[in-house]
């Protein structure tokens, strides 16, 4: 996959955030509100809010080694579906099959789960790994069950 395709700057909504976790409810709220505009089951809010807490804390907490990096991210939300870009600027290549595989079997401590959440969640996930300069996470999650729900335009929700 190439990085500069997904670049958070071709997403209609773009942010920067400190790379420290007090961001991360201020986004998940402003995401929640124009979902909850368009008329999107609150389960599956509730999922890509999930999705993205888990994606912004690993971001933050794996991602950004001085505190003076940044996370940006980018999202565009259409009539069925929603694409969410988090980048870190750390660089660390990981593999994510390792970290689930991992997840399923762990039994001491706290955390360690974030990856495995995000796959069962989100219809597709992606890595996009630029080493030593960014690491992205990009999900992909449809907005309605069936074809048969419609969502109101999403470029009146995303000026909300």
């Amino acid at each position: 996959m190439d990085l500069e395709q997904y670049q958070p700057s071709v997403y209609p909504v773009t942010l920067t955030l400190p790379g420290n976790l007090g961001a991360v409810e201020g986004v998940r709220g402003r995401l929640a509100a124009q979902l909850a505009a368009l008329g999107v089951p609150k389960d599956r809010i509730n999922h890509i809010c999930l999705a993205l807490d888990e994606t912004l804390t690993n971001a933050v907490e794996h991602g950004s080694a001085r505190p003076e990096q940044t996370i940006e991210v980018g999202y565009r939300i259409d009539r069925d579906w929603i694409e969410v870009a988090v980048t870190d600027q750390g660089g660390i290549v990981f593999n994510p099959e390792y970290f689930e595989q991992l997840a399923t079997i762990k039994t001491w401590g706290a955390g360690g789960r974030g990856l495995l959440l995000i796959r069962r969640m989100m219809d597709e996930v992606y890595f996009v790994f630029t080493p030593g300069r960014a690491t992205r996470v990009i999900f992909r999650k449809r907005l309605f069950e069936s074809e048969n729900e419609t969502a109101v335009t999403p470029a009146a929700a995303a000026t909300e």
